[in-house]
């Protein structure tokens, strides 16, 4: 599957309506949306690691990762992959050849023609996405910073809370806004806010539908009633909203969930990129933000307490995946 507009990314920060999104676009008649392998962000940000694909004993190393990434997801894929099956997936001898087979395979197995698929931190490896997947068209999601480091600190799965949160919603849409600027018209970019999303689905995601050159189908605004949607509420904490209609007034949270201190600091941090994208600050607080953080430092949490009410399957898959990311990130690379 190789074809010009098959790929669509998805270009957010967590906890930003990610999966709300996935689960609608999946739910359409024609899009596949995988659960987050995150198998292009590991491997393509780590492409360096593998010296020549040409030579077996590489090709082997990155065959082995893709099949464990793939084993190790939380939902697990509509197909399961043995090394031989990846190697004769592979639409020619690449990183970008794997990926291509695989997500083709997936797309193939749900009986859909085109692919949606959530990376994180899509800026740092976009310019092997553009390479390696022609056509693509990037949608882009945005959240209220303040609403989306309240959701992170509530996560017992994310590590670390309002700080970690802010600093990456700072890096995240500053790249965006970098990315909206160039105007680039080979690389077509949908901007959609978190607000906007849950306000007036059917409004939105007709507009989403007709930047991908798709008919609206009402099933996207069902998402939750579907099986998929139920199989990975119950799979995660953190994906049990995806099992629930739009939550329609879910925005704003933040004036009663974070702390002054929390609020200010999240506007201290992401004040500029918060301006583009229109989101006002409001708590005028005048401290600097060394005093904010002197305040906030002691109360980030590496581990959260809710840690320990997660589900030992899930913990299980998690781990698993964590020593399978740190075995890719730490490998030295091959060479003939």
């Amino acid at each position: 599957m190789t074809g010009r507009d098959t790929f669509t990314f998805l270009m957010c920060s967590e906890r930003s309506g990610s999966n709300l999104l996935s689960r609608m676009c999946d739910a359409h008649p024609r899009l596949c949306a995988p659960t987050p392998a995150h198998l292009v962000r590991v491997l393509g940000e780590n492409r360096h690691r593998y010296g020549d694909p040409d030579d077996g004993g590489s090709w082997r190393r990155l065959l082995t990762d893709a099949a464990d990434l793939l084993a190790t997801t939380v939902a697990p894929w509509r197909t399961s992959w043995t090394i031989a099956a990846l190697d004769a997936a592979a639409d020619g001898r690449s990183l970008g050849g794997l990926l291509r087979g695989i997500l083709g395979a997936e797309a193939a197995a749900a009986g859909k023609t085109r692919l949606f698929l959530k990376e994180n931190r899509l800026h740092r490896y976009l310019d092997f996405v553009r390479d390696e997947f022609p056509g693509l068209r990037l949608v882009a999601l945005v959240r209220d910073p303040r609403d989306m480091a309240l959701s992170w600190r509530r996560s017992p799965i994310l590590r670390g809370d309002v700080m970690r949160a802010a600093r990456v919603w700072r890096e995240d849409q500053t790249a965006l806004a970098r990315l909206l600027a160039r105007r680039d018209p080979a690389l077509p970019v949908h901007l959609l806010t978190y607000e906007d999303l849950v306000s007036a689905p059917g409004r939105r995601l007709a507009e989403l539908c007709a930047f991908l050159d798709l008919e609206f189908d009402p099933a996207m605004l069902d998402f939750h009633a579907g099986p998929t949607a139920r199989d990975h509420a119950s799979r995660s904490d953190d994906w049990r909203n995806v099992a629930r209609p739009v939550m329609t007034g879910n925005s704003g949270k933040w004036r009663d969930g974070l702390t002054a201190t929390e609020a200010a600091y999240v506007e201290r941090v992401c004040a500029r990129p918060m301006a583009y994208f229109g989101y006002a600050t409001e708590t005028g607080d005048p401290r600097t933000r060394a005093e904010l953080e002197a305040e906030l430092v002691p109360l980030e949490r590496h581990e959260k307490p809710g840690w320990a009410t997660v589900s030992p399957a899930e913990k299980r898959v998690r781990g698993a995946r964590r020593e399978v990311v740190r075995r890719v990130m730490t490998a030295e690379a091959a060479h003939a």
